[in-house]
């Protein structure tokens, strides 16, 4: 008789070895470039201003035919990884990705051609985000859990974004906006890299039925175990069912999907309307393109010691829910006391002190999205939920925009950032613990050796 394992205790009881190293160093660069592709438009766009002298209108439709995109791309993967696995899904978000950036570079010559070509990357950037979210979940150690995923996923995003504002300092001012895009294409390489290394879901798998897939990966995972994987069955405790939009709107999940929906939404709502705008305010206002790249930098920056951070107030009191509000309500004061900063010294340390709070709340609800389901729902769940944040972002810039048409002040632009985060706390009033209950597993455990 076959030695039966079950895929995901296999997985959590693991010790971090080299293939956490080796899956965490793709995924860090993989998310590289999505930070760096989601942000680099804001250092594209002042010197577009100076060529193709687009109104706030034009700008903002330029800003957010990217998160348009990103929300397509995050119910596409859910229904397509569902289907076809995450690793074609991945693969083919990171050709595409390659793809529209070098045609924004070589194409694009109105807002209306860039807004289009930047449509096509952000639903690149779509699927690649919850897709990230799922595969640094399941992987994940259950000692190191937390630390894991906000390493791998918050380190290269950050980067990522950082790169981006040094593009736009370096790159740009020497050899035209369209370099930052050249670089970006780049990531054409890293889906060539990913087509060598990047491993399929063993949990996938799982659900698949494919026994020999699931061995030769658990392989990996345990080298000195990988004998007792050959002709094993596995099975997948807890399955969920078939995933549908139904699951996440029943108890126990129905309160934390809102809170997820809403609270995301808010948060992305500042993240790419302050990102979006922040070094256009400041070109407007007389400072250099250099300088405008530093305070990009500088949040970026923030952004990662930020979700460090946060992390480790999540374990510290055992609450993801917990820091986030702490987070958003220290995002909300430091966004507020923006409008009234003057001084560059001042400027600097609340810009710096948003990033890492905005940010640092971002960060820990990336895995509390991920932590409400089961992994039989998880991507559709994590998919959904990161398109209904991206409505939040693709918003963000279009109503800073409106905004700044009816009075250029920034201190009301810095006021409605301030009151959105506000309200992604309150969100949070409806969820009374953070992990939702348990299946039983006597009932709802399916043994995938049986027929």
């Amino acid at each position: 008789m076959a030695t039966t394992f079950d895929v995901r205790e296999e997985i959590e009881s693991a010790a971090i070895s080299r293939f956490h190293w080796k899956l965490g160093t793709l995924i860090g660069i993989i998310m590289f470039f999505d930070g760096y592709e989601l942000f680099n438009a804001a250092y594209a766009i002042p010197l577009i201003l100076k060529s193709w002298h687009p109104g706030p209108t034009d700008i903002g439709m330029m800003l957010s035919s990217g998160i348009v995109g990103l929300s397509i791309g995050s119910i596409l993967q859910g229904v397509l990884a569902d289907r076809f696995g995450r690793r074609k899904v991945m693969l083919c978000a990171l050709y595409g990705l390659g793809l529209a950036s070098l045609s924004l570079a070589a194409i694009a010559d109105s807002p209306l051609t860039f807004a289009g070509f930047r449509l096509c990357l952000g639903t690149a950037l779509g699927m690649i985000t919850p897709l990230v979210i799922a595969y640094i979940n399941e992987w994940a150690p259950r000692r190191s859990a937390n630390v894991y995923t906000i390493w791998v996923f918050q380190f290269g995003f950050s980067l990522g974004g950082i790169m981006a504002g040094a593009a736009g300092a370096v790159l740009a001012p020497s050899f035209g906006w369209q370099a930052i895009y050249y670089a970006g294409a780049l990531s054409i390489l890293v889906a060539v890299a990913a087509q060598a290394w990047l491993p399929e879901s063993a949990q996938y798998l799982a659900a698949r039925r494919d026994f020999t897939g699931i061995g030769r990966i658990l392989g990996q995972l345990h080298p000195a175990r990988r004998h007792l994987y050959h002709d094993a069955q596995f099975t997948l405790a807890g399955r969920a069912g078939k995933p549908s939009v139904r699951i996440l709107l029943q108890p126990p999940y129905r309160a934390r999907t809102l809170a997820a929906w809403l609270s995301g939404a808010l948060s992305l709502f500042c993240i790419h309307g302050l990102t979006g705008w922040l070094p256009t305010l400041l070109v407007q206002r007389g400072e250099a393109m250099s300088s405008a790249a530093a305070y990009g930098t500088m949040i970026m920056t923030a952004s990662l010691f930020g979700g460090l951070g946060s992390g480790w107030l999540a374990d510290r009191v055992k609450s993801r829910v917990v820091a986030m509000v702490v987070w958003f309500a220290l995002a909300a004061l430091s966004l507020l006391a923006l409008g009234y900063a003057s001084g560059p010294f001042t400027m600097m340390a609340l810009v710096a002190a948003a990033g890492f709070f905005v940010f640092g709340g971002q960060s820990v609800q990336n895995n509390f999205i991920a932590s409400i389901y089961p992994t039989e729902v998880r991507s559709t769940g994590v998919g959904l939920a990161v398109a209904i944040n991206r409505i939040g972002g693709m918003l963000g810039p279009v109503v800073i925009g409106f905004v700044k048409s009816i009075d250029p002040d920034p201190i009301y632009t810095f006021d409605v950032l301030a009151a959105a985060m506000f309200l992604a706390c309150l969100s949070f009033i409806v969820v009374r613990g953070e992990r939702a209950p348990a299946p039983q597993a006597g009932a709802l455990q399916v043994s995938l050796s049986d027929d």
